[in-house]
């Protein structure tokens, strides 16, 4: 039990009390926000939960604030004689107070009704109640008074309801008639409406108000809506017709949905009575703040270059009564164009004479700047692939100018060599791979297999300089360890500078050694009996790294017979997996084909699943003879 003003109530009549009171102030302080704000209610209420968090209060103590500073009459409000609004608004004007509250919930708590089916058996026939209500196209109900002993006006029982009679929750003739007010809709009491039928009761004066926020609550169930109510005398009692807007409420903010999310707005002139509706996106739309007179104004609200356009549209929609679609701009105030794709139609008449015309317009604004960005983009896409193109072709034309036929490769002495080399197919991916041969005056034979970093012009310029300054660097007749290292020296000051792979070999026929360094490339890989083996070392830096680097050289005595292959990472390469994967597999393939008469390039090619695409691919086979 809970006490109030000394009375004890139910707990559940006082929850009820204040669910009610805060869901009718919160339903009162968000339509009066929305009003304010010119925004959907929805919107509204996360405005005012906002400010309850700015001002550090609770969210219906910021209703309560809000309410109390607003004030004035609510829009939509009818007039009636002032005594009357002086008798209503004394509850209305302010939340009940705490005792008011106690009164009305010790009426419902310990209400005795055992007189209500006397009070209602002996009610004489009431014809302009029954006509009130007929008239009442929404809900309409007849109340009359229940009396305490000292005269005073308790309670009202329902005695009848129209067709249209539904309340907050559904109910109607059936559920309401015979019952009474206060048990069926506390929240009457709680916003005052109980008090202004008493004062319509004693003055005679009718009472009207709406559309306003209103709340009750059943069995500690709340339901809210907005409502226009209106309440006459008839010799029995008051008669009482409402409406809730709920419907209207949920399409209006539907439609506050769609033009704001589609920045859609709609328009009307009536051409008759010379009278102009636009919404408030429509207005938005072109940066006023009226509408424009009629259609013929149009014109002066668009951009200067779009006039013509505009004006060409309202000709064919008045003079030809056709509709109209068009695009055009409107200069903002910071000197922008918005873009609007507007669409009217004219209404006539059963003589065909247009008496109005429907507009309505969209911001495309953000749809053109994606359009134009699109388009930008694509436009550099296409000099783009112009450019790769172009670059592609001057690489693969230097490549060939650069790298040998393989039928043409200098013969060295002891050694058959058969070369694959394979240019990438995609523009972008054109690399550096470059191979060379060189018989010495010493009886020996240099090779190499190389690969310059990056794609495209860039790539090729340096292979071919590094290609061309280890040729000439071979005639000094040094081993390929210090080759190597004067060839790092060589890349590094290159212009733009570079860097790449590369392995340089010199083998001798008469001994059968071959000696060979690596820079950064991988292993070469020897086919002997049957058996494959990578040749291992410690990995050395790339070319062009660091300056002042000594490369070792390694050596290896070759049989007649033997196969030494070296290779690209075009060969073993894969996004995702591990480059010594790919040489573990490439080992696998070689041993397999080692029984016939060698290692055939075409299937390694194969079978290693080479795609053309991704990058260059070099295959440098040698043969001991």
């Amino acid at each position: 039990m809970t006490e109030v003003d000394g009375a004890a109530l139910p707990t559940e009549l006082a929850d009820l009390r204040d669910a009610a009171r805060d869901r009718a102030l919160l339903a009162e302080a968000r339509a009066a926000l929305a009003a304010r704000l010119g925004c959907p209610s929805g919107e509204a209420l996360q405005h005012l939960i906002w400010l309850a968090r700015d001002l550090d209060v609770e969210l219906p103590e910021a209703a309560a604030a809000l309410v109390g500073e607003v004030g004035a009459p609510e829009d939509g409000e009818a007039a009636v004689p002032a005594r009357s609004r002086r008798a209503a608004r004394a509850t209305l004007a302010a939340p009940p107070s705490d005792s008011a509250r106690a009164e009305v919930l010790r009426r419902v708590s310990a209400v005795d009704t055992p007189d209500d089916a006397e009070i209602l058996d002996t009610l004489p026939d009431d014809p302009q109640a029954r006509a009130v209500m007929d008239a009442s196209l929404d809900g309409a109900a007849h109340l009359v008074p229940v009396r305490s002993p000292d005269g005073r006006v308790v309670d009202f029982l329902y005695a009848a309801l129209n067709d249209s009679a539904r309340d907050l929750f559904g109910r109607g003739a059936p559920d309401l008639a015979g019952r009474r007010l206060l048990h069926t809709d506390p929240g009457s009491a709680l916003s005052g409406l109980f008090d202004a039928y008493v004062a319509v009761l004693e003055t005679g004066e009718p009472y009207a108000r709406g559309p306003f926020a209103y709340s009750t609550a059943q069995d500690g169930v709340p339901r809210s809506s907005r409502m226009t109510l209106r309440c006459v005398r008839v010799p029995t009692g008051v008669v009482v017709a409402w409406h809730y807007h709920r419907e209207e409420d949920r399409i209006r903010y539907r439609h506050d949905s769609v033009e704001r999310l589609a920045q859609i707005g709609f328009g009307e002139w009536d051409l008759v009575t010379g009278e102009a509706f636009w919404s408030p996106r429509m207005l938005a739309n072109y940066e006023l703040a009226e509408p424009p007179g009629s259609p013929s104004d149009l014109p002066k609200t668009v951009a200067e270059e779009d006039v013509p356009l505009v004006e060409d549209a309202v000709s064919t929609l008045l003079s030809r009564r056709e509709s109209v679609e068009f695009e055009h701009r409107v200069t903002t105030p910071g000197g922008r164009h918005r873009h609007l794709w507007v669409f009217a139609e004219p209404v006539v008449d059963g003589a065909g004479l247009p008496v109005a015309v429907n507009i309505v317009s969209q911001d495309i604004t953000r749809r053109r700047g994606m359009e134009r960005a699109l388009a930008e983009t694509r436009r550099a896409m296409l000099r783009q692939q112009l450019r790769t193109a172009q670059e592609h072709r001057v690489a693969a034309t230097l490549r060939r100018a650069i790298l040998p036929d393989p039928g043409d490769l200098e013969r060295l002495p002891g050694l058959r060599v058969t070369v694959r080399s394979l240019a990438a197919e995609s523009a972008a991916r054109i690399g550096g791979d470059w191979f060379a041969t060189r018989a010495l005056a010493d009886g020996r034979g240099l090779f190499a297999v190389g690969d310059a970093a990056g794609h495209g012009l860039p790539a090729a310029a340096a292979m071919a300089r590094t290609r061309g300054g280890l040729l000439g660097l071979a005639y000094t007749g040094r081993p390929p360890g210090r080759l190597v290292a004067w060839l790092n020296e060589l890349v590094g000051d290159l212009e733009p500078a570079a860097t790449g792979t590369a392995v340089v070999a010199r083998f001798d026929p008469v001994s059968q050694i071959m000696e060979w360094t690596s820079a950064g490339h991988p292993p070469p890989i020897l086919v002997r009996d049957g058996r494959a083996v990578s040749l291992e070392h410690d990995p050395e830096p790339i070319l062009g790294a660091l300056p002042g680097l000594e490369y070792t050289t390694h050596t290896v005595r070759l049989r007649s017979g033997d196969h030494v292959l070296l290779y690209t990472d075009g060969l073993v390469e894969r996004r995702g997996v591990d480059l010594d994967e790919g040489i573990a597999r490439l080992v696998g393939i070689l041993g397999r084909l080692a029984a016939g008469s060698g290692p055939d390039l075409d299937r390694i090619l194969a079978e290693m699943g080479h795609d053309r695409a991704a990058d260059d691919t070099t295959l440098f086979c040698l043969r001991v003879e």
